[in-house]
């Protein structure tokens, strides 16, 4: 994992954010304390409806895999994002 200030990150982000595309961590300190850690994004094993989410920031993709993958099966059907998009607001509103 690779450490960063504020400032540093700022002035080369660029190459900050190469290196989490390549599969590095990052974390961000302030006058070297931590305050934030840059991930790795891995969505190859979702589906482009999920890649779509995300991206809208609507979904956040677990930090770490289950332990025991599970085969959820694919739900019947076309199910619209903007429907996904609610059923998954509901769901973090009861929690």
């Amino acid at each position: 994992m690779r450490t960063v200030n504020i400032s540093d990150l700022k002035a080369r982000l660029s190459a900050h954010l190469q290196l989490v595309k390549d599969g590095e961590e990052v974390l961000v300190c302030d006058r070297n304390q931590p305050v934030a850690r840059i991930i790795p994004c891995r969505l190859e094993d979702r589906s482009e409806q999920e890649r779509r989410l995300v991206a809208r920031g609507v979904l956040a993709p677990p930090l770490k895999k289950p332990r025991s993958p599970v085969a959820w099966p694919e739900p019947p059907g076309n199910v619209p994002d903007d429907v996904m998009e609610k059923v998954w607001r509901r769901e973090r509103e009861n929690r």
